[in-house]
């Protein structure tokens, strides 16, 4: 596996850890806010970047390699979560 991968993959199961937790403690609803949170953090990012070209490129890479997999971990983790818990009763 190659480098670059390391750092998302590890916000993805950081998020994926922390969505489910709280899912499980039925909190899920941190998790939701926790993701919108992040969706809009990489939606602010990429419309800076586009806004200043090549110089904005910086925050558009941030968005894509540390929120957006942080905010998609925690949808994912928290939608296990919860059907852990309905499973379990």
């Amino acid at each position: 596996m190659e480098a670059e991968f390391a750092i998302p993959l590890a916000l993805l199961a950081l998020g994926l850890a922390v969505g489910a937790f709280l899912a499980r403690i039925g909190a899920a609803l941190w998790a939701l806010v926790g993701a919108l949170l992040a969706a809009i953090a990489v939606w602010l990012l990429i419309f800076q970047s586009q806004r200043f070209a090549w110089e904005g490129m910086g925050p558009g890479i941030v968005a894509m390699l540390f929120c957006a997999p942080l905010g998609l971990g925690l949808l994912l983790g928290a939608g296990i979560g919860c059907l852990r818990r309905r499973s379990d009763g």
